[in-house]
């Protein structure tokens, strides 16, 4: 599709967003009134500058009712709440259309780096809130592809030990593993140090920076052409995808609008500004001038693939590390996140020092604060064992609602 056509389908894509959103949605009926928003002025991408911006606590803060939209099929939803990788987190609602749509997107791009129906997938993702396996996405349980996919492809979560997927994935030998860069630098670094041989022909790196010495190493070390996936669970998934000749993140602009903004206002191509989203795909909880708190650089280039497709480079986002014990382990950063988002805290970050000490920030809203504190004591005890922590209540941590920050950083020299 060309640059033109695109526009026009972004367009119409969005006059179709803002109306339902306005006619269908408590929390944008009231947003949008309290601002002054006609729908009917929205008429084209030149005009989402009308709408207010809204932000990870706006949402928070709203009942999952509210931001619901009316004469949605709530038993063909699934909820889904977001993994905290800023420290707080989301509940929104999956719905068909945008499964499918995800569904499609990640089709597209394993496609593109040949990736075909009967390759062996190994993916990664989070547990839900209180280590509960993840539940069945809708996008996985219909249609021929669906059944292709669950022969062919293994899930496995980042709170299981990471030796068992060593051997599980030493014996099972796929060829495409779809998982968080600290993840796939964990397991490269394991699989060294053990003397057992991991090869993949492709490695998906997402979630979090994939720099060049990284992704030097996880390529080196497995064998795989590797290549960077830029999402976000509150739009349903694919933002943007590296191309195959590596020059850049293709922005999936037929189902999302990507705004860069330098104190509120677009920035020129080739400048870096604040990365904000509006999902065309999510129809049960509708994400509108979503702040993502990122910052990427658009770029005006055709790109040399031949695709049409908007691209961006210079991501900058989230970072998170493993924890290593002192008994010999590396502990997931999504189980710590897991863990502690289901133990009540409204926001926390994990800082382990050069000397193994866990220092644990926590902010709460709750009236017994003590409880709160003694339940995350408990939680950092069943996940760092022997190894030290410390556990404070605090009443800020820096950055947790504006860029992304390390929620789980490591200082240790491993």
């Amino acid at each position: 599709m060309n640059r033109t056509s695109l526009a026009k389908l972004q367009n119409r894509r969005l006059r179709k967003t803002v109306h339902h959103a306005c006619q269908k949605v408590p929390f944008y009926q009231k947003l949008y009134k309290s601002a002054g928003v006609d729908s009917n002025s929205i008429t084209s991408v030149k005009d989402i500058a009308k709408l207010p911006i809204t932000r990870k606590e706006q949402l928070r803060a709203a009942p999952l009712q509210e931001r619901t939209a009316s004469g949605t099929d709530l038993s063909a939803c699934r909820v889904h709440t977001t993994s905290g990788s800023t420290g707080a987190t989301l509940t929104l609602l999956e719905d068909p259309y945008s499964a499918a749509y995800r569904d499609a997107l990640n089709l597209r791009f394993l496609w593109a780096y040949g990736v075909r129906p009967l390759d062996k997938v190994v993916r990664l993702r989070t547990s839900e809130a209180g280590g509960a396996q993840p539940g069945i996405r809708l996008a996985d349980r219909h249609g021929a592809w669906a059944y292709v996919r669950n022969k062919c492809t293994k899930q496995l979560t980042y709170d299981t030990d990471l030796n068992e997927h060593l051997q599980l994935l030493s014996m099972w030998k796929p060829d495409v593993l779809m998982a968080a860069t600290p993840y796939c630098k964990a397991l490269a670094t394991l699989a060294e140090t053990t003397g057992k041989t991991l090869n993949f022909r492709v490695v998906v790196t997402s979630a979090v920076l994939l720099d060049d010495s990284t992704r030097k190493f996880i390529s080196d070390k497995f064998g795989a052409e590797v290549y960077d996936h830029y999402g976000i669970a509150e739009v349903g998934g694919s933002l943007a995808w590296e191309c195959p000749s590596h020059s850049g993140y293709h922005v999936n602009a037929e189902t999302l609008f990507l705004e860069f903004l330098n104190n509120g206002e677009p920035v020129m191509a080739g400048r870096p500004g604040e990365v904000h989203v509006t999902s065309f795909c999510r129809v049960a909880t509708p994400i509108i001038r979503y702040f993502i708190g990122d910052i990427a650089v658009p770029i005006e280039d055709e790109c040399s693939c031949g695709r049409g497709l908007h691209l961006i480079k210079e991501i900058q986002g989230r970072t998170v590390d493993y924890i290593a014990t002192q008994d010999g382990r590396h502990v997931s950063p999504f189980a710590v996140i897991n863990s502690l988002q289901a133990s009540g805290a409204y926001q926390f970050k994990v800082t382990q020092r050069e000397d193994y000490l866990i220092e644990v920030s926590i902010i709460t809203h709750q009236d017994n604060a003590e409880s709160l504190i003694q339940e995350v004591q408990h939680r950092c005890r069943d996940l760092f064992r022997e190894t030290p922590f410390e556990v404070q209540l605090v009443d800020r941590i820096d950055n947790a609602e504006d860029r992304k920050f390390r929620v789980v950083e490591s200082r240790l020299a491993v």
